[in-house]
């Protein structure tokens, strides 16, 4: 199956050299598909190759060199429906193989984002950054994790709500007129990430969603114990700012789609 999903990948215009550290894809995957700047054409050497597998059952996220291999089950597939995720793999996503039709039938299924909800959960997530005396330094690298993802996704919102939409912090940064987006925005920094990098995606998202609420449990730890069990968006974002420290955190380790 690697050879053939080498071959598959190289005629749809992806390196070679980015494919170097491809692993297996589960063998019972029941279809696949190449999504990201890959798949849009718009990569540059060092992006990312990302793959997306549905499989029977649920398991986590393949991290290898430039090659990220999520896995979805349909019932967590369809949970983007609505997302900015699922707006993103309905409009850029190429299909490799799909022979029940299954994958077809999901991205079809996504529909348009409601992007003054998104904008709402992403002000009720930001009360994750109002607790800095207690959160830094220790959690710096987890927090600006999640200032970035939040304010990429609120400015992939605001594209949409434009009539404009975009998925690439490149095209953002050439429509904002200001190259340092995409250095601040990328998931995979080139440069060691700092307090200037967290409090300017911090000043960034504050001009789109406005002053974060106070967060009523003081402390990322304290956020996790009391939000235990609620299913919400809060107590995912508190997890992934907690363990991702690294490289390979994925957000499959949680909920699989957030916004």
């Amino acid at each position: 199956m690697r050879h053939d999903l080498l071959s598959v990948l190289t005629d749809m215009g992806v390196p070679t050299d980015a494919l170097r550290t491809l692993p297996e894809i589960a063998s019972d995957a029941e279809s696949l598909l190449l999504y990201g700047s890959q798949a849009r054409g718009d990569a540059v050497p060092g992006s990312d190759v990302d793959l997306l597998a549905v499989v029977p059952s649920p398991r986590p996220a393949v991290y290898a060199g430039d090659v990220n291999v999520s896995y979805y089950t349909t019932k967590q597939l369809t949970s983007g429906i609505g997302t900015l995720f699922g707006f993103h793999l309905k409009r850029d996503a190429r299909i490799m193989w799909d022979e029940s039709g299954s994958l077809h039938s999901s991205l079809n299924a996504m529909g348009e984002v409601d992007t003054a909800r998104l904008l709402v959960r992403a002000h009720k997530m930001s009360q994750l950054f109002t607790n800095g005396a207690w959160d830094l330094p220790k959690y710096l690298l987890g927090l600006l994790r999640e200032a970035r993802y939040l304010l990429r996704s609120c400015m992939y919102a605001q594209s949409i709500a434009e009539g404009a939409p975009c998925f690439s912090i490149r095209e953002l940064g050439k429509r904002h007129d200001d190259p340092q987006l995409v250095t601040l925005l990328s998931s995979r920094p080139t440069k060691s990430e700092t307090l200037s990098d967290y409090e300017d995606c911090l000043r960034r998202l504050r001009g789109i969603i406005g002053e974060f609420p106070a967060s009523p449990h003081g402390s990322l730890e304290a956020t996790i114990v009391n939000e235990w069990g609620t299913k919400d968006d809060v107590l995912s974002m508190a997890f992934m700012a907690l363990g991702a420290t690294g490289a390979g955190a994925g957000y499959a380790e949680v909920e699989k789609i957030l916004l």
